[in-house]
């Protein structure tokens, strides 16, 4: 039914009963819908069509609209792993549901779901948040660094102005889109403490961009995601590296879980390289 997507437009997703109710369709005509998957209820009054994705129907169960870690990730946002539903409700809704089952109160303390409390009713106009709200959330939810790399990571795409308020907070901090992973933004903010001469995205002709050159001649190539898209990935980083180090430069890579688990081992070598000189011809 055409109608349908029409109604689902209306709410970012979300359909309530009484405007399937205006458009002429019965209750009896809305159960038939749903037993054959054509509207899905998620939770008392408040259905979607299929193929929504698992998260977002969650929240919507929960009482709300996916946002902060859940809501970027999925809008291409660089965000941290987070494997709790972050939930955006507004500040007078009541009664919030579990994730799996509508007709159960959710437990207060439920450690899978992080609610947000939303002072304006907007959780419930659509299924996601915005970009503008998601980060809104997120940086009342994650450490700083996590929050400058995401807001580096939606600037970097185009999902949010350089100007807006939320990003200017971060432009003292060398926030300002440049690093193309959220990786490569933590890895930035904490070498800037030893005021190492950094470049940020340099060129080479014949072979492309690096995330980082020290000095002179000292590389750093940083892993912008937990496991490599695929073999084919891997190899062409080690063929650039080789390549790298044939025109005089010292190539030092990291993976994502070096950077995000294991600072200190990153830090100590980056510094060993300096220290011996390998950043200058």
């Amino acid at each position: 039914m055409r109608i349908l997507t029409t109604l689902a437009a209306e709410r970012g997703g979300l359909i309530p009963t009484f405007r399937l109710r205006q458009c002429g369709i019965t209750p009896r005509r809305i159960a038939a819908l749903c037993h054959s998957g054509r509207l899905v209820r998620v939770r008392q009054g408040w259905y979607v069509l299929p193929g929504m994705p698992r998260t977002i129907i969650e929240a919507v169960r929960v009482g709300g609209q996916l946002t902060c870690h859940g809501a970027l990730d999925m809008l291409g946002v660089w965000v941290a792993n987070d494997h709790r539903l972050h939930v955006a409700v507004n500040s007078d809704a009541t009664q919030l549901r579990t994730t799996h089952d509508p007709s159960r109160r959710r437990e207060p303390d439920d450690p899978r779901v992080r609610v947000h409390w939303r002072r304006a009713s907007t959780a419930t106009s659509s299924v996601m948040s915005t970009v503008v709200d998601a980060l809104g959330d997120y940086a009342r939810c994650a450490p700083f660094e996590l929050v400058a790399a995401a807001v580096e990571s939606a600037v970097h795409h185009g999902k949010l102005d350089r100007e807006h308020p939320l990003a200017s907070r971060f432009s003292s901090f060398g926030i300002d889109g440049t690093c193309e992973s959220g990786t490569e933004t933590i890895f930035w903010l904490r070498m800037r403490q030893h005021r190492l001469p950094i470049i940020r995205q340099a060129r080479f002709r014949g072979i492309g961009r690096v995330d980082f050159v020290i000095g002179e001649r000292l590389i750093i190539e940083v892993d912008g995601r937990e496991f490599h898209d695929n073999e084919t990935s891997f190899e062409l980083d080690r063929k650039r590296d080789a390549q790298l180090s044939v025109l005089g430069y010292r190539v030092l890579r990291f993976s994502y879980r070096q950077v995000m688990t294991d600072w200190p081992q990153v830090e100590a070598a980056v510094l060993a390289a300096v220290s011996r000189g390998d950043h200058l011809r």
